[in-house]
């Protein structure tokens, strides 16, 4: 990483302040996260790998927990919460507008802490998806007035840009009101026709469950539950679906069919019947995805696995034959469904990337 990246100065390490690790990044695209730890260099991810600016001192103890001071804008009893449950999740805005999702933990008895660039401006659907596959989402599936989406796979694969692009085309497209309940708030929108109300866990509500619970009378339309990460987060979703509303969540699995048959074992084996019956009936949509670098290895795009909930696909979730849907997603690019290692070949086929780069994803069972 060089200093023409970096900028043309970096900052002395005597004064050092988070501000000016910000400002040296702020227009660089290639940078989505910046890792800060006592004992080590600064390390950077760029275009999906992790490179250390060597040209300045490893940091002191002292100094990765002042930036983290700094990041708690000073907040005594945040950082001494922080030291007490050895891990913390905030959000942090930097002088120039731009957001950050901030998690600090201990390693080795040290500070560590990891800040992922969010985007100030969400992005157009058309930049995300193939246009076809775009127009039919739009079309299709943005339209509906209630139901579940899924966005899934592993932290670090761009589910926020997606649901974020999602949120924010409604945003422009629909007069209702869109409630968010995020643990941070990673981006922070500006109503157009819609309302919205973002909602922060341990700010803005003490929990999921009754920030969850307070969303049912306060007239939402469009709700955003960040994460499913338990059984009573996984029932309020599905409530929320089936009574009218239309609800954007995320969980970490890799494939559709992963998706449903980890929704369905949230829940005790006797009542997953029932509630593979609800999810057939609530699921509209589900989208796996993984961030791969460009052919030009400037930039990195969106491969996605794209399931809809046909006909075909709800008996076969209703059914426990949920190994079926993979076949389904192979026949069904007529219905907007794609595998994702159809959806690789195509970027390969338009040279947006190269075989070279998504041969794990062309070489997985």
């Amino acid at each position: 990483m060089s200093d023409t990246m970096m900028g043309s100065q970096w900052p002395a390490l005597s004064n050092f302040r988070i501000e000016d690790i910000l400002s040296q990044i702020a227009n660089n695209d290639a940078i989505s996260d910046i890792h800060i730890s006592a004992g080590e260099h600064l390390s950077f991810r760029q275009n999906g790998d992790i490179v250390k600016y060597i040209k300045v001192p490893k940091l002191s103890d002292e100094q990765a927990e002042n930036v983290l001071k700094q990041l708690m804008k000073g907040n005594l009893k945040a950082y001494e919460r922080f030291v007490a449950e050895k891990e913390a999740d905030l959000s942090y805005v930097s002088p120039d507008g731009t957001p950050y999702r901030v998690n600090a933990f201990f390693k080795l008895g040290k500070v560590g802490i990891v800040l992922r660039k969010i985007s100030s401006e969400a992005k157009d659907l058309d930049d995300l998806f193939f246009p076809d596959i775009a127009q039919g989402i739009k079309e299709n599936v943005l339209a509906r007035k209630q139901w579940l989406f899924l966005v899934t796979w592993p932290t670090g694969s761009g589910k926020s840009t997606t649901i974020v692009a999602m949120l924010d085309f409604l945003n422009r497209q629909r007069s209702d009101h869109l409630i968010t309940i995020e643990d941070p708030i990673e981006f922070v929108f500006k109503p157009d026709k819609a309302l919205i109300s973002q909602r922060e866990i341990g700010h803005d509500s003490w929990s999921f469950a009754n920030a969850l619970k307070a969303a049912m009378r306060e007239d939402p339309d469009i709700i955003l539950v960040w994460e499913i990460r338990d059984p009573d987060t996984a029932e309020a979703a599905l409530n929320l679906a089936e009574t009218g509303h239309l609800v954007f969540s995320t969980l970490h699995t890799q494939s559709a069919s992963g998706t449903v048959n980890r929704f369905i074992s949230f829940f005790p084996p006797a009542i997953q019947g029932s509630i593979a019956d609800r999810l057939a009936d609530a699921l509209i949509w589900v989208a796996s995805q993984r961030l791969v670098k460009t052919a030009d290895g400037k930039g990195r795009c969106w491969v996605y696995e794209i399931m809809i909930n046909t006909a075909a696909v709800k008996n076969n979730i209703k059914r426990a034959q949920i190994a079926q849907i993979d076949s389904i997603l192979e026949t069904s690019a007529k219905h907007g469904m794609t595998t994702i290692k159809q959806y690789a070949n195509r970027l390969v086929e338009e040279g947006r990337t190269t075989k070279e780069i998504v041969k794990w994803i062309l070489d997985a069972k």
